[in-house]
Parts: C-alpha cells; structure tokens; sequence
C-alpha cells in the first residue's frame, strides 16, 4: 500500500489530544432535582447499571480515535497495489445512423455508451482506455486515457451520426493496436450482428421495430398533386400512416394535405399512393404518422426543381457561320437569342443578358456578371478574359490525307468535366485552322488537337463562367454534326447553372453547388443550424458534405443586392434503417494473458467506516443522555 498524499497522515497527531482532552475533562455534571426521594430512587437505578456506564466513555473515546484515523487515511488516499490486474480497453463504437434508433426514451447509442463506462467502472486503476467511433469513417475519439472520469466523460461526450457506418473499417486500427498489445481487452460493440475472434462483441440491439420510406415521389397534373412510393415495417406486419402535407413557400408552416392507411408484412416493402388539390407549393412533406423506433427516417421533403435563370443571349459577330451558333443555342439552350453586329456592340449598354457570345470578335473589356463565350477571338482575347493568344496555325491545303486537323474529345474524370461531354457521340471532327490560346489553369479541355485546347471552360479574372472555342465553325465540320447541338446544350447548362442539379439526397452524399454568374457568395446552413459559407471565388462548382439528415437551407447572395433561397433533403440510408449488416471480424494473431499490476484507490469504503464511527458515537452520545435524566 502507498499514499498520494503521505503528509495526511499527520492527522494522527490528533489521537493524542483526543486522549488528554478525555483525561483532563469533568467527570462530573450539575443536575436539579425535585425532591431527595427522587434523587434516592435515581441512585438505585443508576447503581444497577453502573458497569455500562463506566464503558460509556471509554467506547466514545475509541470510536472518536477511529474516526480521526481513518479521516487521516482518506486525507493521505492510500493505494492498494493489485498484482496483474489492469490492462489496456479498446473499444470500437458504432455511430452509424442505426444507433439512433430507441426504446423508452433510450437509444442504442446510449446504451452503447452505458455499457462501455460500466467496463471503465469495473477496471482496476493503472488501466488505459482507447475508443475508436465509426462513421462513414473510423477514427480515433480518444486515445490512451488513464483516468476514468475523463474516459467517461469522453465517451459521454460523443454521440451517433446518420451516415453508413460499416464496424470493418476499423479493423486496421483494432489490428494494429493489437499487435503492439496482444494482452489487451478490445471490446465491439454494435447493433449489428458481428462474430468476432481475439475481442468480445456487445451487442445493444433490442429488437426495435422501425419503419421507413424506400421510394418516394410525386406528379403534378394541375393542381392535383399524386405522392407515390413505398413503405416497409421492418420488424413486424404493421397498418402505417403515411400523410401529406406541403408549405406555400420556403420554411413555411406544413400544411396538411391528406393520408393514407398502408397495410404492410415484416420486412416487405409496401405501395402508397395518395393525392390532394394543391394550387402551388414550394415543397411537399411525405411522413410516416405512425410511431416507431427512429423518427428521422419517416420524413422526406420534396422541393420544387431548382430554379435557373432566364436564358437571355446576345451574339455579337458579323461572320455568316453566326447561324449556327444562333440555331444551335435557341434550340438546344431553350434560350431567347439577340444577335448584334459588332460595331453596334456598346459595353455600356449591354445588360441584362446572362451570356454574351462573341463570334470572331473580342471587345477590349468583357463585360462582367455575366457568362461569355469566345469564338475564333484571335484579335485579342478582352481584358478579364484571362485567356492569352499565343499563336496561329495557318490554314492547311484543302487536298491531300492531311488537309485538314482530327480533333479529339477529352474525357473527365470529375464530375463538372463529365458533364461536358454528356450524351456525345463522338462524331468525327475536324478543323482547317485553330488559333493556339494560354488556357489558366483551372480551365477544362473539352477538345483539344495536339496537346492545345481547342474548347476550354472555366471562370475568367472577373470570376465569370467562359468558354473559349479556338477555331471559327466555319472552319470546320462540327456546325454540321449532331454533337454540336448536344455540346452547346451541355455548355449552355455550365453557362446557366442551376445552383443544385438534386434536391433529394442520401445522408453521406456529396451535394454539388453551381456558382451562378453573379454569384457573390453561398451559404449553406446544415439542419442544425450550423452554417458553412463555401468558397466560390475562383471556382464554377463548390461541394457540401451533407451528414446530417433533413433540410438544408442554400442562400446564394447576388450582385445587385439580390437573393436566391433554396433547400435540399438529406433522407436516413436505406441500409440503417433497417439495421443491417454484421459479419465475421476476426484479429490476426494469438491472443496475450499478460497484464500489467493495477491499483485500487476508491475511498468509497473509508467514508462508509467514516459514518458508521460517527453514527455509533452519536448513539453512545444519546444512551448517557438518557441515563442522567
């Protein structure tokens, strides 16, 4: 045994004082009387009891030498050594989605977290303990923590998120702490169903039944409004309520709009379908009435297609092949078109248009807020452009195998950059002459020939959308191909983006954000109410990770002092709604019995003898009361 605090001892000082006080104290005490023969009948009683009462103050002395005893072994806090009885805990907790799922008020999470801290209770001191949570990801919690209250206070202190979350990613960090250890104490514990080998499963499932939407939709008639999916009882068969309501506008109040009763078999997705007259909405609400393990699966949020702007187009060029251009935008952009001719063309007076194309013409400044599109600009490339002219490739003979330069599609691997070429076909296309152009680097190739850009997008020095064609479609076959419609369509969608191409999401998902011409800032603010002001300077597309189910809220700020709302809809996966999962998790290895000597320094007991010593003192304390009276 060992002390913390040694010096505590010095309490024991104390004993003999205690000793001379009862030594030097009066024996004697002044009572009052009513008369000598109740004095003479006292005297009898109390010489019939007189061997006790000798003790009386004895006893008292020894309780009060005991008590200052053990408060001076509790002030030292001694330290019980226990020989090869501590050991280091590992512990990998599920934080999928599925933990959030409760019984009476109490999640599996909760209880996850019960159980980890009773094992830290239980433990000898000198122990050590580590938690790895998995998410989408495992990571490390905490590491390495000695004490207790602190381990305990940091697994409180986590809670279950609402992504997939799969016990096996966690297996390199279980292995390797293993292997630096085979001795220790490595604990899973999940909801789903794991066979494990060299560490013990726990398992805080209690069979909680859950329902959930599997699809969801609508259709729009009028102003009849059709909600359509399915519904699943995962545990039981169960008669569901599915309702629907919709708010007139953005974070509106949810007006109620009709139900449906959905009979459904255990673990068999189910059909529903319910309507109402609905003039117009700004989002549709479909909801599981009925009660059940995990209220956020029983929600999904439909909002009306994100808006873009208007398709309003001015086309400056004096070139003949302008037709195609015009022909080609109107068509497949689904855009009004105004052609102007270039010495009509007064920067101080354009606007109002969301894309400027210039057709083998380049003025001095381009103007701003707006996308702009450069075709065949070899007399210059407009300051802000960012673009720079380099060289020009004369024409080549119009005979010959070689008369003209075979150009190529260049395929992406994001997916801002398979957006340009979705739906080509991959026609031939060649060109007599191009026109090479220094491209920033942030640009995307969208054709090239010999290692130059022929086509590039990306955003200019006045943070627009651009596109730069380096040849005159005159100058090639590509005006007459099918996949020249289906390019300009696929660029007029970059040069016109709506802010979000979905508004239905799976929790985990990355949400993709256009940064529309204009766009001065975004905001995008996460169910719960954490806000994140994304990065759009510089930059056509921004991403959002969305782990946190329901609505997020999207705040473009415009130039002009203007505002564009949006939101989106983060569902529960699929996969943790019906909590399933599990497997075989096996470390590598044959498992250690060494364990290191622990401790046991609880001072639970010493303030229980504490109470009893005073607790007995204070009953001899009242017996000699009663005696003198």
């Amino acid at each position: 045994m060992s002390f913390y605090f040694p010096l505590g001892l010095l309490g024991l000082l104390g004993i003999p004082v205690l000793i001379l006080i009862y030594i030097i104290k009066s024996k004697y005490t002044e009572q009052t009387i009513t008369s000598t023969y109740l004095w003479e009948l006292s005297e009898k009683f109390l010489k019939k009891r007189k061997p006790i009462s000798k003790l009386t103050g004895i006893l008292t002395l020894i309780l009060q030498i005991l008590a200052v005893a053990v408060v001076s072994f509790m002030i030292a806090h001694p330290v019980f050594t226990v020989e090869a009885a501590a050991t280091d805990y590992y512990f990998i907790l599920d934080g999928s989605a599925s933990m959030n799922m409760q019984q009476n008020g109490v999640t599996r999470f909760e209880r996850a977290q019960d159980e980890i801290n009773r094992i830290i209770d239980k433990s000898y001191g000198g122990s050590s303990y580590t938690l790895v949570l998995v998410n989408d990801t495992a990571g490390i919690a905490f590491e390495g923590v000695t004490d207790k209250k602190q381990a305990k206070a940091n697994v409180r202190a986590l809670h279950a998120g609402w992504t997939e979350g799969e016990c096996s990613s966690a297996m390199r960090l279980a292995q390797t702490y293993f292997d630096d250890n085979p001795s220790a104490t490595i604990y899973l514990v999940s909801d789903k169903s794991y066979e494990t080998e060299n560490m013990t499963f726990i398992d805080v499932c209690k069979g909680e039944n859950n329902y959930a939407f599997t699809e969801c939709d609508y259709a729009v008639a009028g102003s009849q409004v059709t909600g359509s999916g399915s519904v699943i009882s995962y545990q039981s068969d169960a008669t569901i309520t599915v309702e629907l309501g919709y708010t007139a506008e953005l974070g509106g109040e949810v007006i109620a709009a009709g139900q449906v009763q959905v009979k459904t078999e255990a673990g068999v997705p189910s059909e529903f379908s319910v309507s109402a007259e609905i003039p117009r909405f700004a989002s549709l609400r479909f909801y599981i009435a009925s009660s059940d393990a995990m209220q956020e699966d029983n929600v999904v949020i439909r909002y009306d297609a994100a808006k873009t702007q208007a398709r309003k187009v001015l086309l400056v060029s004096d070139l003949p092949d302008s037709v195609y251009i015009h022909n080609a935008i109107a068509r497949a952009g689904m855009a009004e078109v105004e052609v102007m001719p270039t010495q009509s063309y007064d920067p101080a007076k354009v606007s109002g248009y969301g894309l400027c194309v210039f057709n083998g013409y380049t003025p001095a400044t381009l103007p701003q807020n707006t996308a702009i599109w450069l075709i065949d600009a070899v007399d210059g490339s407009g300051e802000g452009s960012g673009v720079t002219f380099r060289d020009y490739e004369e024409p080549r003979d119009t005979e010959g195998p070689n008369s003209y330069y075979e150009v190529e599609y260049v395929e992406g691997n994001t997916a801002q950059e398979k957006k340009f070429l979705k739906n080509i076909t991959g026609s031939r296309v060649v060109v007599r002459k191009y026109a090479q152009y220094g491209i920033p680097r942030k640009f995307t190739t969208v054709m090239r020939y010999d290692g130059n850009a022929l086509i590039s997008a990306g955003i200019n020095e006045n943070n627009d959308r651009e596109v730069v064609f380096a040849f005159r479609i005159g100058d090639s076959n590509f005006g007459l191909l099918e996949d020249f419609v289906i390019l300009v369509r696929n660029l007029m969608d970059y040069s016109f983006p709506s802010v979000i191409d979905e508004t239905v999401y799976t929790c985990g998902d990355t949400m993709v954000v256009n940064v529309v011409p204009g766009c001065e800032s975004i905001v995008v603010t996460a169910p719960s109410g954490k806000s994140t002001t994304l990065d759009t300077f510089g930059n056509d597309m921004c991403e959002v990770q969305l782990n946190e189910t329901g609505s997020y809220s999207i705040l473009v700020k415009l130039t002009g002092n203007r505002d564009m709302s949006l939101c989106s809809f983060a569902c529960v996966p699929e996969t943790e709604s019906r909590a399933e999962g599990g497997g075989k998790l096996a470390l590598l290895g044959n498992k250690g019995s060494e364990k290191k000597d622990g401790y046991y320094d609880d001072l639970l007991a010493f303030f229980i003898v504490i109470a009893v010593l005073l607790l007995a003192d204070w009953g001899v304390y009242c017996y000699e009361q009663y005696q003198l009276r």
